[in-house]
């Protein structure tokens, strides 16, 4: 699940794919940001342990669950340089069978990619072991006392090296069906559009 701002799609549908954040960077393309700026900047500038190599900010990333950590964020309004609601806020969804069979390069992680400990792969045997899956299906990811890491490793992420092309989606989710309508205007019939609160704060 990648998400993005709905008025980011237009641009998006044009092209045909999702862009990594250093090829738009170096391109000078403007977006609706709906990342924090500093994280984004980190990203740049961390190595991938695993090929096929460079730094994170030039993958597509996707995050294995809904409601993540930075989607929280938003919601409560604790990201400046974001401002609207999150019903504005849009994913794309795919899966790994559909990036493997396009061909896509790609490399996994555990956890957050900014946190020293964690762990790149890039072969999925491996991605299904390391990856706390009973976790991504929780409603709740808080650290506990009895375990200070649920937050790291609920920020688990499959990136997609430079860039995502739309006909790898399986459909794009929404929070409301008058998002639900702008979405579908812009990316016609064949992309899937569902509504789906729950993924949501």
């Amino acid at each position: 699940m990648h998400f993005t701002h709905i008025d980011n799609l237009p641009a998006i549908a044009a092209a045909g794919e999702l862009v990594a954040d250093s090829i738009l960077k170096q391109q000078g393309t403007e977006v609706r940001e709906c990342a924090d700026q500093q994280i984004k900047s980190n990203r740049r500038a961390i190595d991938v342990q695993v090929a096929p190599g460079g730094k994170v900010g030039q993958y597509v990333p996707f995050y294995f669950a809904a409601r993540s950590p930075m989607l929280y964020k938003i919601a409560k309004g604790s990201v400046p340089t974001i401002t609207g609601p999150q019903s504005e806020l849009i994913y794309f969804v795919s899966t790994f069978r559909r990036v493997h069979a396009a061909g896509l390069r790609w490399f996994g992680s555990d956890g957050n990619c900014a946190a020293a400990v964690t762990t790149h792969c890039n072969d999925w045997a491996t991605l299904e072991e390391i990856v706390d899956w009973p976790l991504m299906e929780q409603q709740r990811w808080n650290n506990t006392e009895t375990d200070g890491d649920r937050m790291r490793r609920r920020m688990a992420e499959l990136l997609v090296f430079e860039r995502f092309p739309l006909s790898v989606l399986a459909g794009i989710v929404v929070m409301t069906d008058e998002m639900s309508t702008r979405a579908a205007s812009h990316v016609g019939p064949t992309t899937t559009v569902r509504v789906r609160p729950g993924w949501y704060y």
